[in-house]
């Protein structure tokens, strides 16, 4: 990625690892408070700190990022550093005195996780009130009519055939966003990797997203884990340029310890340091840093990924779902792409992506020959 300017734009903080529930997905397998979590003097530290390096926003996560006390004074300074302040619940502890707080401190976005119907989503939360809980946050966001709610869904074998429901009862409940992503193998998912969406049902999701982008009644936003280049990838993502993996680039993760990774679903190979040990932007700034990004070349590639024409653009998809299905940075069995390719499936590349493509045209003369 020469010749890009790298600065951590969008920061998502696992501001604690305690969790009121015990998802089947979850990527970090979260529960119990971590025993040295940032305190509350470090964690205002951190947010000054990535005010001077130019971030963006900041997205409040966890764990349960409500069950941390000290989440509104985190966010209240957010704000006032002139950065955007978001956050993702469960919505199990969202009442309509936090929707005020929500109004009050100035958040851009609250996303909410909704998995399913009432069965599914209790099943995955493993809690039996999780669904009514999650709907009663979403409405209360939609009477207070100021505060910006977006459902996120995990996508596995468990929901996948649940999606069109899942869509219907978020415009019954009034949520104006709706966020579709894949559940990869990491975290809790790593102990029934079975539910991991399968290949066989993959280009399905792709087909059901291009449906939901024709939408309405809701907006729809991609995960960027799904679709990539191909003809049908380059349908889902033809209103925004498809770059790859932005984690240590332009996108930072931080878990609750003050551990800095490129992305905070990575797994913990992916930490750079902790900020108790070397300033944040000591860190960011290590020319060493992140290179499975910041430095990326085809030898990072195997499988397909090598030798696919659209490597330079994609440098194989979502880190990691690649990492999770095949323990390399990008080998990636979930490009629509390769899928289509092995089904005979072609089409002609958009002027965007022809454009795109065009400054690697002559390096890559044999790869190009082939396609």
């Amino acid at each position: 990625m020469s010749g890009y300017t790298f600065y951590p734009a969008t920061v998502v903080w696992e501001i604690t690892f305690a969790c009121n529930m015990r998802c089947l997905h979850c990527g970090t397998a979260a529960g119990k408070k971590r025993p040295d979590e940032l305190t509350t003097d470090e964690a205002l530290a951190l947010i000054d700190e990535m005010a001077d390096l130019g971030t963006n926003a900041i997205i409040l996560s966890g764990g349960e990022p409500l069950m941390r006390k000290d989440w509104r004074e985190l966010a209240a300074r957010i704000v006032a550093g002139n950065m955007k302040a978001g956050l993702i619940t469960n919505g199990y502890l969202v009442t309509k005195e936090i929707v005020d707080d929500f109004e009050r401190l100035g958040f851009s976005t609250i996303g909410v996780s909704f998995d399913g119907t009432e069965k599914t989503h209790n099943y995955i939360r493993q809690r039996d009130d999780s669904w009514s809980k999650a709907l009663n946050a979403m409405k209360l966001m939609s009477e207070n009519g100021k505060v910006r709610c977006e459902a996120v869904t995990q996508v596995s074998n468990i929901n996948f055939e649940e999606l069109d429901q899942i869509r219907d009862q978020l415009i019954e409940v009034g949520c104006p966003l709706w966020r579709v992503q894949m559940t990869t193998s990491t975290g809790r998912m790593c102990e029934q990797s079975d539910l991991v969406l399968s290949l066989d049902n993959y280009p399905k999701l792709i087909e059901k997203c291009l449906e939901y982008t024709k939408e309405t009644r809701l907006s729809f936003d991609l995960g960027e884990n799904i679709g990539y280049y191909g003809c049908q990838g380059q349908e889902l993502w033809k209103d925004r340029r498809y770059l790859g993996c932005f984690a240590g680039t332009r996108v930072l993760g931080i878990e609750s310890n003050g551990d800095i990774k490129g992305c905070l679903s990575m797994p913990e190979n992916f930490v750079e340091g902790n900020i108790r040990n070397s300033s944040l932007t000591e860190i960011w700034n290590n020319p060493d840093g992140f290179a499975y990004n910041r430095k990326f070349n085809r030898d990072m590639a195997e499988g397909e990924c090598h030798d696919c024409k659209y490597l330079p653009l994609c440098r194989g998809g979502c880190t990691v779902t690649s990492f999770s299905a095949t323990g390399c940075r990008a080998n990636n069995p979930y490009c629509i792409y390769q899928i289509e390719k092995r089904q005979g499936i072609k089409c002609e590349d958009t002027p965007q992506v022809r454009e795109m493509l065009e400054p690697f045209r002559e390096a890559m003369t044999d790869i190009f020959e082939k396609d």
